[in-house]
């Protein structure tokens, strides 16, 4: 996001809440009480012991409901009791609200945040939730056309999700104090809005367990087929914790059920149970995110004119020949050769990207191009890289190589599906403009090799990661608990 951009964000997110602020000062001067009752014909007597403080301004019986507007007029605390008669004269009720304070600013408090300028405070809320929703969706379209192997493009996905989530139960939250105000109980809003995040998080618990359980069982039968190795593991480890962080927001949930409140133990409760949960919904939006970007790398069509196809290594056999997932890549990229060839006439050239291991006996270059050879393809299309060692210098060195044959060339590079968008920001780092194909793996090898290029991708960009979990969960605190904040400041 632009300086430019960035400054107007936050010019707009400041006269928000300065009108948030005004609208909330002046609307809660007034607070309406709502008395249900069974009867058609009533009459109602509101009683005041200090009308100095407070008035009756509006009394209304509509149906079975009995409407009192309360309007503040003086610093001080007052007792308002509300007695319903039936259509005989015979009082049928009486409702007593007997701790309603007064502010210095003119907001009336009944108990808790029952304040009448609530209703704005929510509005605000919403309107910077949604603000903040629509904000991400243009920076990731923005993004998405015109740099998408970047890790923004995740982040900005990710918000996009987490904010239109929070936006939804918000806009909810809005429309029941706006259109039933009968039911609306400010107490229980208040109390609902700052279990948002928990809430988000237990209608995701379920879709949770079962991706655990697919990944855990994913898991286990990559280590019937492949065998007991450490790294095959590790889709059982990432479940294990998806599993523990679901124990700690739902004990987090139980162990603090209560927003309101302004003790120590009840604010230092809200912020814990906040934060935790605000952590982990964060966390699921993020890998969602990388879930959906990596599958979306997977579908993209490149266009038939490209003049390099970068093929990037992987272990090869003991007698120099590809392992199944190296000849994977190989087979998409002739797939792709061949397919541009038929559609537009044009000739790519290979450059198969691989140093020499300490246990290979030559480089898996060079593995490539006896493949490459053996398949019908002319040596003089084949310019072998041999020194890289990580995906990073496959790009480098790759890139090295196709500038040396032709200025601003179209590149393609091919790896395994799983492995497209990672490998894309690697060559966005090597200041190269590639789009990537990605062969097809077994069902089973993919979850565990998926949540790898995903912690892959947290640990390559770990600062701004950290920067963003720590920017969502204060923000989502902040707006859970800002209700208590307005009562603070106003007390």
């Amino acid at each position: 996001m632009k300086k430019k951009s960035i400054i107007g964000v936050t010019l707009f997110y400041i006269i928000i809440i300065l009108l948030t602020t005004a609208a909330t000062i002046i609307a809660g001067r007034y607070y309406t009480i709502y008395i249900n009752h069974p009867y058609q014909d009533t009459k109602i007597k509101v009683a005041i012991s200090d009308e100095s403080v407070v008035e009756a301004a509006e009394v209304q019986s509509v149906d079975d409901t009995v409407k009192i507007t309360l309007k503040s007029l003086h610093y001080g605390t007052a007792s308002v009791k509300a007695t319903v008669y039936n259509a005989q004269n015979v009082k049928e009720s009486t409702t007593v609200y007997s701790q309603l304070s007064v502010l210095h600013t003119g907001i009336i408090f009944l108990s808790g945040y029952e304040f009448g300028g609530f209703i704005f405070v929510l509005a605000g809320i919403t309107v910077m939730s949604v603000a903040s929703f629509i904000i991400f969706v243009l920076q990731f379209n923005k993004r998405r056309k015109m740099q998408f192997f970047s890790y923004k493009t995740v982040l900005d996905l990710a918000l996009l999700l987490y904010f239109g989530l929070q936006s939804l139960l918000y806009l909810v939250l809005l429309f029941v104090s706006i259109y039933m105000p009968e039911f609306a109980d400010p107490w229980q809003i208040v109390n609902i809005a700052g279990f948002v995040m928990s809430i988000l998080f237990l209608l995701s618990l379920p879709l949770l367990v079962l991706f655990a359980g697919f990944l855990c069982a994913s898991n286990l039968s990559l280590i019937y087929h492949e065998g007991m190795r450490l790294h095959n593991l590790f889709g059982i480890g990432i479940s294990a914790a998806l599993f523990l962080g679901a124990v700690a927001c739902v004990i987090v949930a139980v162990r603090f059920p209560n927003s309101t409140g302004m003790s120590g133990i009840e604010v230092r409760g809200a912020l814990i149970r906040t934060a935790v949960s605000s952590a982990f919904v964060y966390g699921e939006c993020l890998l969602l995110s990388a879930f959906i970007c990596t599958l979306y790398a997977a579908a993209f069509k490149p266009q038939y004119n490209q003049d390099f196809i970068i093929i990037l290594g992987c272990r090869i056999k003991a007698d120099g020949t590809p392992m199944p997932l190296l000849q994977g890549r190989i087979d998409r990229a002739l797939a792709f050769y061949h397919k541009q060839l038929e559609e537009s006439g044009k000739q790519a050239c290979f450059i198969p990207s691989g140093g020499k291991g300490d246990d290979e006996i030559i480089s898996e270059a060079e593995s490539m191009k006896n493949y490459l050879v053996a398949q019908g393809i002319e040596e003089d299309l084949i310019f072998p890289e041999t020194r890289s060692t990580t995906t990073l210098e496959n790009m480098l060195f790759s890139k090295e190589i196709a500038d040396a044959h032709k200025e601003n060339a179209n590149i393609l590079f091919s790896t395994t599906n799983y492995h497209i968008f990672r490998s894309g920001l690697f060559s966005a780092k090597a200041g190269m403009r590639a789009s990537g194909i990605g062969a097809k793996t077994k069902w089973y090898f993919w979850p565990n090799a998926q949540m790898r290029e995903f912690i892959g991708l947290l640990a390559s960009e770990w600062k701004i990661n950290l920067l963003f979990i720590f920017f969502t969960t204060a923000l989502s605190t902040l707006f859970a608990n800002l209700p208590a904040i307005v009562q603070w400041l106003v007390t």
